[in-house]
């Protein structure tokens, strides 16, 4: 009979406790506690395992057993109702000692059940046997799973690392996103239920590598808006159709027309609108990237910004200018008021409301973008990519999945790729159920979105249970804002563990961006420099913060990202606690239950006086105009790990920000700060500060020898500051404050930024062993335009191991040793050194990427072994600027440089023709001949443009001595972009004006 009791308690409490621990516990936290996993785990093999036995079989051994069981249960039920009841800290919940105590008695009493259970009943055996076999198998898929991820983020960190350089051209970047998506799809990552796909009738026709432009459905309509801005008496055009439709895939498309590009001469300007952007700020955009950055524009009020810009822009023509995501109708009339739209300029808008096009006469472009066909095709490219014919058993079932999407591309791509290697029928039964039940949740057209794009965010707990808040961290930015891995959202992950608790952070970071990319929840993209970045379409970020808002009030959430939302007259009223609202004036109370809160680009100028926000980890200000903090804003704000106060006015930091303890990332890059607080000596748990662009700061703390776990450092300083930092000998004044020796005390650096390009100071030498103070360099950038360095510091063998990144600007330096040459990881090396002599044999450099060479005055020649065959092996970037005396470059051997894509001779002086052995640069890209003065002659006897089969772009700005152009370049097949000026004067051949004229080539006027 007491056996029965204690089972009768057992079942429902195993249930229960499993509820608390995935469901009321929070989950981030659970997720990256081993313990708290291990945990689970145990319990989940528990559960079948209670359910199963039975009571009226049992003997003295079991009933003594399940009570036991009983009682550890009710111990660890308690724990987790102290943990749900916010009793716990974060902190505290992470390092729980409790928590391993129960763990290690709750495993004790487990290890016996295989011999009490085991003697109860047959079934009971045969059951404990299937858990051990299910264990197994789940623990091998496990490893399966974590060896996926890690090759799937090595071939995001290639990508990403790849950035500064590779992705010049479209093509580049989709063999990235292909490579990224290929190895996400080769691991099954989205289901243990997979099986290879079989052959089956029914062909998709899509090739691999292909994304939603090669199945565009809206060809007709992209014509017809072309047509239109051709025409003389267009002057606006406008896409309107709902979120997600592929309204700013139809405008790039127009933008991006070679016909467009070549008949506007006066330039093509693209302008992200959105729901955010102030009209100010959008007229500011208009200023700068039109007419260029102007200090008169800042701080004159609108009105006189109005007549100004006006009057800047009113002899523009042929100028077509994109306003891409209008809202409100009142900006496309505003900036009708200073564009002219005459004289050949246009205005191409998208939007989603109609009255936006009809109260501004814009002549609509109303439709759904994919037919009925490309859908499909679209949709089977996203769900089956690997193989190009769908299933017979799953093609009805994935025409229906196809319909609940409505046309959509963004909603094809997104769902699509969560059944990609899903082969279980009941899956996708089941996953149709849930879009269809969108339909009857909201009848507003973006919930019901919502609700199916909400589909691919659940099923990202099945690959990793970190994903979840990794894509709702992409809210925490304001909309469209370019997002860098490594700049963005490393540290904020760091800093909370999200990664770096067992394997190398940034690989682990790679990873779940990668596993993000390939589930088209985020974009991969490349600016106009080849770097790349993350973006977000504006449907999934309103997605995320529907997610992290839905049926919670503001002060109850656990994520409040609120980037762009216009604050000028600080927090909003609906953050105040109940019991401050009497008070709505300056300095008003805030309490909040929120671990992240983001408030960028919000035009705040001021904060409350107090943040009641205990459980407060990451506080992102970036980008508002803030020019002090409140003395107490810090005071209950304990748990913060990262503090983000770029761009800000703020000219000091008050004293309590000493008493952040668990602070790890300081970031006041751009802010007007003049000096820091003496408290921050305190914050010995700080791993990354950055002080990039602080003008205004006039010395260091030598107290920040005490960050002892500092990881990152950035300090891109002012004269003042440098002359402080440098100076030997420092006077009685200036005691207390940091000199350049003490950063040898950073022992565990792995990335370190001293850089200066504002003074120039007599012989200003540079203590040697800080370049190699630290074991760990990954990236090392030092120097400035006076700082001396005589010699090259001696690496021994543990030296610069890891070192990715290398950047070198000072005087004095002869030559650089050879050691150099041995350094297993560089990728990349920038070398600026006006005495500089001579070289090492780089070539050996197995993984060097970039090289740049930039101001090295007295250098003449470059080492012979530059140009052997297989020398360079990973060479895409090679870059001479400035070298005056360099006459000499060395003769390459066939095989040289087998993978130099970009070219950079700038500068040269002593060259009037190129050296006849570049022609062996077979897959050369880019070829930039910039200020290259005497240079006469581009073709010679032994060297044609002919040579380049895959030359793209031919830079020639400044070289007036240039007389003509090579015809070749018009037969080249991939030759796209001629770049000149009116300094040079060299003649266009007839062929290469016909290829101009047939839109085969443009040439862009700087």
């Amino acid at each position: 009979m007491a056996e029965a009791v204690a089972l009768a308690v057992l079942q429902p409490l195993v249930g229960k406790l499993l509820s608390v621990m995935m469901k009321e516990v929070a989950l981030p936290e659970w997720n990256r506690n081993k313990h708290a996993e291990e945990l689970q785990t145990m319990l989940m093999e528990l559960k079948p395992m209670v359910d199963n036995i039975n009571p009226s079989t049992a003997n003295r051994a079991m009933g003594d057993w399940l009570k036991g069981l009983r009682t550890r249960l009710d111990c660890l039920k308690h724990l987790l109702l102290d943990m749900k009841g916010n009793r716990f800290t974060i902190s505290q919940f992470k390092n729980s000692r409790k928590l391993v105590k129960e763990k290690e008695l709750l495993r004790k009493i487990l290890s016996q059940a295989s011999v009490v259970v085991l003697a109860v009943t047959s079934v009971t055996s045969a059951n404990v046997t299937r858990l051990r076999e299910e264990n197994n198998e789940r623990h091998e898929g496990l490893c399966s799973g974590i060896e996926g991820l890690l090759k799937l983020a090595d071939a995001t960190k290639r990508a990403l690392d790849k950035s500064q350089y590779e992705y010049r051209n479209p093509e580049d970047l989709m063999a990235a996103i292909s490579s990224i998506t290929s190895e996400a799809d080769a691991i099954h990552l989205t289901s243990t239920h997979t099986r290879a796909l079989p052959e089956a009738s029914t062909s998709t026709d899509m090739p691999r590598g292909v994304d939603s432009e090669t199945v565009f459905g809206g060809d007709g309509n992209v014509e017809e808006a072309k047509k239109l801005l051709l025409d003389q008496n267009t002057h606006m055009v406008g896409f309107r159709a709902s979120g997600g439709a592929g309204k700013t895939l139809a405008a790039q498309r127009v933008f991006d027309d070679d016909a467009i590009r070549a008949h506007f001469t006066g330039g093509c300007f693209w302008f992200t609108v959105g729901g955010d952007l102030s009209v100010r700020s959008l007229f500011l955009a208009l200023g700068e990237k039109i007419t260029g950055p102007s200090e008169v524009r800042e701080n004159i009020p609108m009105e006189d910004l109005t007549a100004q810009l006006r009057n800047e822009l009113k002899d523009k023509k042929n100028m077509p200018v994109v306003l891409d995501d209008v809202w409100k109708e009142d900006v496309l009339r505003l900036v009708t008021c200073v564009v002219p739209l005459r004289a050949g300029c246009k205005i191409l808008v998208t939007t989603r409301i109609e009255e936006v096009l009809d109260k501004n006469h814009v002549t609509k472009l109303p439709f759904v973008l994919l037919d009925e066909e490309n859908s499909w095709k679209l949709f089977c490219w996203q769900a089956f990519r690997g193989t190009s014919h769908v299933p017979p058993e799953l093609e009805k079932l994935a025409k229906d999945v196809m319909g609940e999407c409505g046309g959509l591309p963004l909603a094809l791509k997104v769902i699509g790729s969560v059944f990609a290697g899903k082969t279980d029928r009941r899956f996708w039964e089941l996953c149709l159920q849930k879009l269809r039940d969108a339909d009857v949740l909201d009848k507003d057209h973006e919930t019901q979105l919502f609700n199916r794009l909400k589909l691919s965010f659940d099923e990202l707990g099945s690959i990793d249970g970190r994903l979840h808040e990794c894509f709702l961290y992409f809210a925490a930015f304001p909309e469209d804002w370019k997002v860098d891995v490594y700049e963005h959202l490393l540290p904020l992950w760091r800093a909370e563990g999200i990664v770096g608790q067992k394997y190398d952070p940034k690989l682990e970071a790679c990873g779940l961006v990668g596993v993000l990319v390939s589930r088209s929840l985020i974009e991969l993209k490349s600016n106009e420099r080849g770097e790349l970045y993350c973006m977000v379409h504006d449907i999934l970020r309103d997605l995320a913060r529907h997610i992290v808002q839905h049926k919670k009030a503001v002060t109850e959430r656990e994520c409040l990202y609120e980037a762009g939302r216009e604050m000028k007259d600080g927090f909003p009223r609906e953050w105040a606690s109940s019991s401050d609202t009497k008070d709505p004036g300056r300095g008003r109370r805030t309490r909040l239950s929120v671990r992240r809160l983001s408030v960028m680009s919000t035009n705040l100028k001021e904060l409350p006086s107090k943040l009641d926000a205990p459980e407060l980890e990451v506080l992102l200000l970036r980008g508002n105009p803030l020019e002090c903090i409140p003395k107490k804003f810090f005071n209950n704000l304990r748990s913060i790990r990262v503090l983000d106060l770029r761009g800000t006015n703020l000219k000091a930091l008050p004293e309590s920000v000493g008493d952040l303890k668990s602070l790890a990332v300081l970031n006041l890059s751009g802010t007007d700060i003049e000096t820091l607080p003496k408290s921050i000596g305190k914050l010995t748990g700080m791993e990354e500060l950055c002080l990039d662009w602080c003008g205004r700061l006039s010395h260091l703390p030598s107290k920040l020898t005490h960050f002892i776990r500092l990881r990152i450092l950035n300090i891109y300083g002012s004269e003042d500051l440098w002359r402080t930092v440098l100076g030997e000998g420092l006077p009685k004044m200036l005691r207390g404050k940091l000199a350049m020796r003490d950063l040898v005390a950073f022992v565990v650096l792995e990335h370190l930024t001293v850089v200066s390009d504002f003074f120039d100071v007599d012989s200003v030498p540079l203590p040697v062993e800080l370049l190699t103070a630290s074991k760990r360099l990954q990236t090392l950038r030092f120097g400035g335009g006076g700082w001396q360095l005589t010699e090259f510091p001696e690496l021994r063998s543990d030296d610069w191991q890891h070192l990715e990144c290398l950047s070198l600007k000072c005087k004095g330096l002869v030559s650089i040793p050879d050691c150099v040459c041995s350094l297993p990881r560089l990728k990349s090396l920038t070398i600026s050194c006006p005495t500089l002599v001579s070289l090492p044999a780089l070539d050996r450099l197995p993984n060097l990427v970039s090289l740049i060479i930039l101001d090295c005055y007295d250098l003449e020649t470059l080492p012979t072994s530059f140009g052997r065959k297989d020398g360079f092996p990973a060479l895409v970037n090679f870059e001479l600027r400035e070298c005056d005396k360099l006459a000499w470059v060395p003769e390459l051997e066939d095989g040289a440089m087998p993978c130099l894509k970009y070219l950079h001779l700038r500068d040269l002086d002593k060259f009037d023709t190129l050296p006849q052995s570049v022609a062996k640069l077979k897959i050369l890209q880019t070829l930039d001949l910039r200020c290259c003065y005497n240079l006469k002659h581009l073709e010679h006897e032994h060297l044609s443009f002919d040579s380049f089969p895959n030359l793209v772009e031919l830079d020639v700005r400044w070289c007036q001595s240039l007389s003509e152009l090579p015809s070749s370049l018009a037969f080249l097949p991939h030759f796209r972009s001629l770049i000149m000026n009116h300094y040079c004067k060299a003649s266009v051949p007839p062929e290469l004006e016909v290829a101009v004229s047939n839109k085969k080539v443009i040439i862009s006027q700087w």
